[in-house]
């Protein structure tokens, strides 16, 4: 059987090669989006039991200072409550507005081996036509 001429021989070593890097990376990107999703279900359900039991307790305290301030100073102790409550909401709304803002990159580990792939590929090609 006749052998096949050394550039396809060379194309086909190529394409398994990347071929073999599009495996590793995609399973490295599986990982990461299934750390990512766990990590992010998780961080919800526990915001979320926070977010009832502060809402609950707020809501409580207000109650309670309101009927302990009702014959004197109801009107005072309500504005003071609206007052609290809405500064904590603008702080906590500034707040996750900076989080968003500086955020991590998603997937680091699947961008920098991109990166390290594509550096050495150049660096071959270059090699190659020297």
């Amino acid at each position: 059987m006749k052998s096949s001429p050394p550039f396809l021989a060379g194309v086909r070593r190529i394409l398994a090669q990347a071929a073999g890097l599009l495996g590793t990376h995609l399973e490295l990107f599986g990982l990461e989006l299934q750390d990512a999703l766990q990590r992010l279900v998780f961080d919800f359900i526990l915001g979320a039991v926070a977010v009832v039991l502060g809402g609950l307790c707020l809501a409580l305290a207000a109650v309670l200072l309101l009927i302990i301030f009702w014959d004197s100073h109801r009107i005072a102790v309500a504005v003071g409550l609206m007052l609290v409550y809405g500064g904590g909401a603008v702080a906590f709304a500034c707040y996750l507005r900076h989080r968003l803002k500086h955020a991590p990159d998603l997937f680091p580990a699947t961008c920098a081996e991109l990166v390290r792939d594509r550096k050495a590929l150049l660096h071959i090609a270059a090699e190659e036509e020297a």
